[in-house]
């Protein structure tokens, strides 16, 4: 057993009451330079039957990371604070290394509120309410003057190429555009109806003639590419379109069977 003198038991019983082991154990080391750790504390209060009238375990905040004078400090700046200025003060202050993530964990187990808001709050006056067309002295000369149209405005009627393959034309301003082979088919049959699209029998998204052009269902469409049932050659592809109708056909009545 440890040896204590008379004054180290005489600062056991006016220090423990009111505080932790871990306190009693850094106060103990500070005044006598010697190194008596928690559990050592704890056994002598069992000895001697000394109770401290804390409760078990340590403060919320309180650990090995943050320290109980850190998270007193925490609690006491925690105000009108993000978890940025937080940890930039506490690293600051304490030399430490915290992340941000390490200030809001910490804040989140204290239950503490910064009372900083992410949005204007009811009643929130801007500050350029009343002023208007407020901007840097000089940056009217790069304005755009009215009536002036932008680098890249094209003419209605212009034809661009997709990322994806298909042709597309300018219809209206200011930026409305339609796919031109579907434009193409509605010259002469009308709208297109739903759930059908319209397909190229050759393949090629270039040639938008009527003569290429073939309305069929998302199905029929779907049968074509997954069995590489298309051809290069509209007549052959034609042919395929009759045998993908079939293949659908079979299929609706096999579902209506089971």
């Amino acid at each position: 057993m440890k040896k204590y003198t008379e004054e180290h038991r005489s600062f056991f019983l006016s220090f423990i009451p009111g505080h932790t082991n871990e306190e009693v154990a850094a106060e103990f080391n500070k005044r006598f330079d010697t190194k008596v750790t928690p559990s050592q504390v704890k056994a002598y209060k069992q000895n001697y039957r000394i109770k401290s009238g804390t409760k078990k375990g340590k403060p919320k905040g309180v650990s090995d990371l943050f320290p109980r004078a850190i998270s007193e400090f925490i609690r006491e700046n925690n105000k009108g604070k993000s978890a940025v200025q937080l940890q930039e003060l506490l690293n600051r202050t304490f030399g430490r290394a915290y992340s941000v993530q390490q200030i809001k964990s910490i804040r989140g187990r204290m239950h503490l509120d910064s009372g900083l808001r992410g949005y204007f709050e009811k009643g929130h006056i801007p500050a350029n309410k009343g002023k208007k067309g407020v901007h840097y002295k000089g940056c009217e000369k790069t304005w755009f003057k009215k009536g002036q149209m932008p680098h890249n405005h094209v003419a209605v009627g212009t034809e661009v190429m997709t990322t994806d393959g298909y042709l597309k034309i300018k219809i209206a301003e200011p930026n409305v555009w339609r796919f031109k082979h579907i434009i193409e088919w509605e010259k002469y049959h009308g709208e297109v109806p739903e759930g059908m699209l319209i397909s190229f029998k050759d393949g090629d998204h270039y040639n938008c003639s009527i003569e290429n052009l073939m309305c069929i269902t998302r199905a029929e469409h779907a049968i074509l590419n997954h069995q590489g049932m298309r051809s290069s050659s509209p007549e052959v592809t034609e042919t395929a379109l009759v045998l993908a109708k079939v293949k659908h056909k079979i299929r609706e009545i096999s579902k209506e069977q089971q």
